[in-house]
């Protein structure tokens, strides 16, 4: 008696086959998996600055504010101001780091005013002129994330 045919056939996969199909699906894996952490961790360190950003930019608000924030004269430095009330994400602060005072020279009759070369850190004659420029800090505390910024507040008569 003589076996059918179809059943000596050996069909199927060899064994080299299946080990290159699974390199190349390992090596395909490995590429996706790795630009989906690159995307997670860039999105993430985007994420912290946008948040240190907000956070130096509502501090900055919160020192320009007549109500919470009174124009002081007393030219005593950082202590003058404060960020204290201001709302602040868990893992971010912001300080006030500086805050230097117009020295009052009015602008000359031609040519260009530069401010900065008229503001210094000390009370320029021992009176505040009605215009200081403090800079503000916000930091993330990974360190990943810092935000200066500097705002330029004026006594209101």
């Amino acid at each position: 008696m003589r076996l059918l045919p179809h059943l000596h056939r050996e069909d199927g996969f060899s064994l080299a086959e299946l080990l290159i199909t699974i390199v190349l699906v390992s090596v395909t894996f490995v590429a996706i998996l790795t630009g989906l952490m690159t995307t997670i961790r860039v999105s993430a360190a985007h994420r912290t600055q946008a948040t240190t950003d907000a956070v130096a930019r509502s501090a900055a608000e919160w020192v320009k504010d007549s109500q919470r924030n009174p124009y002081r004269t007393a030219c005593s430095g950082t202590g003058m101001y404060t960020t204290a009330g201001l709302a602040i994400p868990t893992g971010y602060s912001a300080a006030i780091t500086r805050v230097e005072y117009w020295d009052g020279s009015a602008p000359a009759a031609s040519g260009t005013y530069d401010l900065s070369s008229h503001i210094q850190s000390s009370c320029p004659g021992g009176s505040d002129k009605g215009l200081q420029r403090i800079t503000i800090v916000a930091s993330s505390s990974n360190g990943q994330a810092t935000e200066t910024i500097q705002i330029l507040k004026r006594a209101i008569t």
